[in-house]
């Protein structure tokens, strides 16, 4: 295992934030996707939902609310990797992601790129 530089120090990945335009929807559509729990229940007024990854290995999801999701692309977004792509696409497009059609994919790709419930995009890569 390769030692982190020295000047990077203490400083780690701890939490992706996700805007979200309906919070509890976007709340409950990661939780599923992922297999992480909510924080607490989420209410008409709160402004952020924290999900936990129960075995405590990724980094926590924060979604934030927002009045509206920007044009895409997106300036980030989430990658996901799995031996089993194809499982995991059809998985996450019954709980509410889209397919993004009009991607410009090279020749050979091993990624498909979806939005979730907010019109975020997230790719689904293929490793082994």
């Amino acid at each position: 295992m390769t030692a982190r530089p020295a000047e990077i120090g203490d400083l780690r990945l701890a939490t992706v934030c996700v805007n979200a335009t309906d919070l509890k929807r976007a709340a409950e559509f990661w939780a599923a996707a992922l297999g992480y729990t909510h924080e607490k229940e989420i209410g008409d007024t709160d402004h952020f939902a924290r999900l936990n990854d129960p075995a405590r290995t990724g980094p926590e999801v924060l979604l934030q609310q927002t009045d509206a999701i920007p044009d895409p692309p997106t300036p980030v977004h989430l990658d996901l990797y799995t031996s089993e792509r194809d499982h995991h696409i059809e998985r996450l497009l019954k709980l509410g992601a889209t397919k993004v059609d009009d991607w410009p994919y090279p020749d050979e790709h091993d990624f498909i790129v979806l939005r979730d419930t907010e019109g975020n995009e997230f790719c689904v890569i293929m490793v082994e």
